[in-house]
């Protein structure tokens, strides 16, 4: 026989040659070198192993104190997504963080769909309109404006945000009105357009920190466009079985919640969620069925100004 068949006929019926490594190696860090042998590395579209270890978590975004996040870092939570600042607008010092993240991960609470006029970008002359992309104010929550978050001039301003919650020393970030999409549906673009804001963030983010986890808050449906399951690490969701009041969701509305939130597990990403609840029998049953559908809850009260 030929040498080279039988050396690529022992090649193929020992170890799967090739294939077999190709197989192994997928979703390997490069460099790695995993031998033929070893157990398959996990898919690309795996979690992180920190991420995937999470069973409890909480938000606090306002309400440090004096105490600063003393009380954070006594948390037993495995996950925590605090403010990039404190009470005063301060942020925290990459020290302060560090010893906030103990163990645990610790996520800075970013608004990328929306801005708010208490941050430290704001600025006192803007006013709706001035700039472009400074669209309405929230009726719902003073002080809080959506924004064209298509807008190159909103992304430069979000982006140096971002920038600075990542040299702070956070491990990802927790991503708010993300589902600013449905504010604009004038808009026939408005929803690619969110998706491909959200990959923008994620590539900016892991170019400069590799690994930084990306958690959009709300918008679970955006997992069925092409693009979106790669750019994101784990979905977080409001009112999945509880309005705030104690008011119980319509079951349309947990049935397609909980239809994206399938999807997202099956990609190995978890699901985080918060019920704002305050009957303690009430915060017992809706613990109960959100760990019976494999989410990951958590009860907070609707300022989210205390300690999880």
């Amino acid at each position: 026989m030929n040498p080279f068949l039988l050396s690529l006929l022992v090649c193929v019926l020992l170890t799967g040659c090739a294939g077999g490594r190709a197989a192994g190696t997928a979703g390997t860090a490069p460099g790695a070198g995993t031998p033929s042998h070893a157990q398959p590395a996990p898919s690309p579209l795996a979690p992180l192993a920190p991420l995937a270890q999470v069973q409890t978590w909480g938000v606090q975004l306002t309400g440090y104190g004096s105490a600063r996040l003393k009380a954070v870092t006594a948390s037993a939570l495995d996950l925590i997504v605090v403010d990039p600042t404190d009470d005063e607008g301060h942020p925290w010092t990459p020290a302060e963080v560090q010893q906030a993240r103990g163990k645990r991960l610790l996520l800075a609470y970013l608004s990328m769909g929306a801005a708010e006029d208490y941050r430290p970008y704001w600025q006192a002359h803007w006013k709706v309109g001035a700039p472009a992309w400074l669209l309405r104010q929230d009726p719902d929550w003073p002080g809080n404006y959506d924004v064209a978050y298509w807008d190159p001039a909103w992304k430069t301003i979000a982006l140096a945000q971002l920038d600075r919650v990542i040299a702070q020393g956070f491990d990802g970030v927790y991503m708010d009105l993300i589902d600013a999409y449905e504010r604009n549906e004038d808009r026939p673009t408005a929803r690619a357009e969110m998706v491909a804001w959200v990959c923008q963030i994620a590539a900016h983010a892991r170019q400069k920190k590799p690994g930084f986890l990306i958690v959009p808050q709300n918008a679970a449906e955006l997992l069925r466009d092409p693009g979106y399951a790669g750019c994101v690490d784990a979905s977080g969701n409001e009112s999945t079985f509880m309005y705030p009041g104690d008011q119980r969701t319509e079951p349309e509305r947990q049935r397609a919640l909980l239809s994206d939130f399938a999807l997202w597990k099956n990609l190995g990403k978890p699901v985080f969620t918060i019920e704002y609840v305050a009957d303690p029998a009430l915060q017992a049953r809706t613990l109960s069925a959100a760990r019976a559908h494999g989410l990951i809850p958590f009860i907070g009260v609707r300022a989210l100004n205390r300690t999880p």
